[in-house]
């Protein structure tokens, strides 16, 4: 959302106001007070339109003081994927604190202006999970297209206030274009068997991939990248998989560099940004078959992509097995090279996002 909000604020067309989580503040009452800051500029100053995030209670509060103090600002609320509020229930505190974030946060879907969204499937999990529904729009001379990434407006024709864009998102080719010239220049070689990024309790099997992957090529290394606790991290260092855990976005571009095959296991995604950037750098993918990369790849006969049936672990160990090595054979003295496909840009997400804004005046 930050890197939309920057392209539309460099666009000079909106004032853009950006209210972060203040993650990075040591002190939970230096956050408390930010975000309170935060909400009163937005009471004192209404926007016109507030973009804000399907996930957080952060969000909740701010849809919940925008309707009751600012009742004419229209609210785009931005869905990804469907994702559990908790996935650990360790005690009944947790379990209904989950049932009334996830509750809330329907309500908070269905009541705003328009929902952005990233991809086909993530439109259709607001229909599995939340019954918002799309429909054909009955005012034919306001129906949207959106051009860059394929997107769409829906009208729901069942309630007053809904409507769905398909925004897309983005990936930034201008910095990885930047290191597929250098690592070419100086011909680094890929010495990172396997690269795997992301969000540890999104991925399903990855340890019992991993032992298959070490019985065959007991030399293989796999680093990992992404949020996870101490203790996973440890259980995961412990079997062999170096887990780096959050790193900046020049050392994650310098390893993808020196990768030869890129795993993501992962059960749930809206778009898969991970993914798309290692296609863009034409390294082998080896995922699950969910319903966003059948949608984005699977037609696509040249995307380096590998999907495999969600949960047969057997056969995904196998492809990344067959993967490495036809590198190792095939493409060790080849220079790097990007992939043919054409991905979209956070440059073209906010041209997109700005055109939901045009039709809403």
């Amino acid at each position: 959302m930050k890197k939309v909000a920057d392209h539309i604020e460099n666009s000079n067309r909106y004032s853009v106001l950006k209210s972060y989580a203040y993650g990075d503040s040591k002190k939970a009452i230096y956050r408390l007070f930010n975000k309170f800051y935060d909400l009163a500029r937005i009471v004192v100053h209404p926007p016109d339109i507030a973009i804000i995030d399907a996930w957080g209670e952060s969000s909740i509060l701010l849809w919940f003081i925008l309707r009751i103090f600012q009742k004419n600002a229209k609210i785009f609320v931005v869905f990804h994927h469907y994702e559990q509020r908790i996935t650990i229930r360790r005690n009944l505190i947790e379990i209904f604190y989950n049932f009334l974030i996830e509750r809330i946060t329907s309500i908070m879907l269905k009541n705003s202006d328009i929902i952005l969204t990233v991809s086909k499937s993530s439109m259709r999990e607001l229909e599995f999970f939340y019954d918002i529904r799309n429909g054909k729009n009955k005012n034919k001379n306001k129906n949207l297209k959106i051009s860059g990434t394929r997107g769409i407006l829906h009208k729901n024709n069942n309630r007053n206030r809904n409507e769905i864009a398909i925004v897309g998102a983005g990936i930034d080719i201008d910095i990885l274009d930047v290191v597929v010239s250098s690592k070419n220049k100086i011909n680094k070689k890929k010495d990172i068997d396997f690269l795997c990024m992301g969000r540890i309790e999104k991925f399903i099997h990855l340890e019992k991939i991993w032992m298959k992957i070490k019985t065959v090529r007991p030399n293989s290394n796999l680093v990992m990248i992404g949020r996870a606790s101490p203790d996973t991290i440890e259980k995961l260092l412990s079997i062999g998989i170096d887990h780096r855990g959050f790193v900046s976005e020049e050392e994650k571009i310098d390893l993808s560099s020196r990768t030869k095959v890129f795993i993501f296991p992962s059960s749930r995604e809206g778009f898969g940004i991970a993914v798309a950037e290692a296609l863009f750098l034409g390294i082998p993918v080896i995922a699950w078959r969910i319903p966003v990369f059948d949608d984005l790849y699977s037609k696509n006969e040249e995307t380096k992509i590998k999907l495999i049936e969600l949960g047969n672990w057997h056969l995904f160990a196998d492809e990344c097995i067959k993967a490495v090595e036809r590198y190792n054979l095939n493409q060790s003295n080849k220079k790097y090279k990007k992939a043919s496909n054409i991905f979209p840009t956070w440059k073209n997400v906010a041209q997109n996002v700005i055109s939901v804004i045009e039709y809403t005046k």
